[in-house]
């Protein structure tokens, strides 16, 4: 198997290069860290996409699904034991709980992190250890903390930096607290998505360090968000211009959608004709991911229909918003007006020109949060 798992890794590491997506400092890692050991069971999803089947790397395709750029799910409903019951049983529906991220998107957080020689690094959501193990590989694995709240998965990480050769620090704890115990750290980089940036990682973070997380929203977005800490512990920096999307941390709250659809479903509303190009999408937009930032506790649930798709709105204080896209017609109701909230920030972006991804900004202190365009003069949220 050997040489045909560097024949294999070799050909991901051709492809993520030949794509922009994979930079000169991170190609020795890639073409040395073999992503097989990392995943020695998985599942790859039905083709209608409503189950999951377990796979075993000595299965026939397994290399090729493990050195192709996708997502790999590891885990479902945070038990193990479901990849064994697959195994025996056949697919099985599943909500994923881990997974070997993306190769492309880890190429891409990588390179924004910038790290140099020296830098130590804590990594939030250890997951399979792969991403521990570039890492490792490039800067050392004195420098390098990887931390996971589930011990089972850190247990298997652990063992398979180990027959690699690495070993960094891997320990099981909730990530949002970080791990002072080797803090300071130059860079912190999440493998996971978080409502917000947990204050311990701007206290574990030297001035100067960088912070490169995904922010959790219900109504999607993709957000990819680059901090630089300073000596007050003020963070301040941006959206990367790709979008990336990640499990959230396991101690995130979620929004009820279906049940709060539900219930908005039997309530009326105020009716408009919206002005907006289309329905809110994970498209990658930056006036979506500008809604998606600002609309914290707003989810999404898109439905498909016989006479065309709708789009609702919820919020766990009630309000709702039911878009009809082929007529363009709003409905809305609750304490407030998510649709028209919306919409204004689809004016306000445009009257700061359609700023892209990247020219949308966060600053954190310790008073709270604010937002803004092209600027951090031009606050707006």
């Amino acid at each position: 198997m050997t040489a045909t798992a560097e024949r294999a890794r070799n050909r991901l590491v051709h492809e993520l290069t030949g794509h922009g997506w994979l930079t000169e400092a991170w190609r020795t890692a890639f073409a040395a860290v073999p992503r097989h050991l990392f995943l020695t069971r998985f599942f790859r999803q039905t083709p209608d996409r409503s189950r999951y089947e377990a796979v075993d790397v000595n299965d026939l395709g397994a290399l090729e699904l493990i050195y192709s750029d996708r997502v790999l799910p590891t885990q479902l409903d945070g038990d193990d034991a479901r990849w064994d019951e697959s195994r025996h049983h056949g697919p099985l529906a599943g909500v994923p709980t881990c997974s070997s991220t993306q190769p492309a998107l880890m190429a891409v957080m990588l390179d924004a992190l910038d790290v140099a020689d020296g830098h130590r690094v804590l990594e939030v959501g250890t997951g399979t250890g792969y991403n521990a193990a570039l890492l490792a590989h490039r800067l050392g694995s004195p420098l390098v903390t990887t931390v996971d709240i589930d011990a089972g998965l850190v247990r298997r990480a652990r063992q398979s930096l180990t027959s690699v050769g690495y070993a960094p620090t891997v320990a099981a704890t909730d990530g949002e607290a970080g791990y002072p115990g080797n803090a300071p750290y130059d860079r912190i980089i999440a493998a996971c998505s978080v409502p917000q940036v947990p204050t311990g990682w701007l206290a574990q973070s030297r001035p100067g360090g960088v912070i490169l997380t995904s922010l959790h929203r219900e109504i999607g977005g993709g957000l990819l968000l680059r901090l630089t800490v300073d000596e007050t512990g003020t963070a301040s920096g941006h959206l990367l211009d790709d979008y990336g999307s990640f499990m959230p941390l396991r101690s995130c709250p979620t929004v009820r959608t279906s049940a709060l659809v539900r219930a908005a479903s039997q309530a009326t509303g105020d009716r408009h004709k919206t002005h907006l190009p289309g329905p809110l999408a994970d498209d990658g937009e930056a006036w979506t991911a500008l809604v998606a930032l600002l609309l914290p506790d707003v989810a999404r649930l898109d439905l498909g229909r016989p006479e065309g798709p709708v789009q609702w709105l919820v919020h766990p204080d009630g309000s709702w918003a039911y878009h009809d896209i082929s007529t363009q017609t709003v409905e809305q109701g609750g304490p407030r007006r998510l649709w028209t909230e919306v919409e204004d920030l689809y004016s306000r972006w445009t009257a700061h020109g359609k700023p892209s991804r990247s020219h949308i900004g966060v600053t954190i202190t310790p008073a709270g949060q604010q937002v803004w365009l092209n600027d951090p003069t031009e606050i707006i949220g």
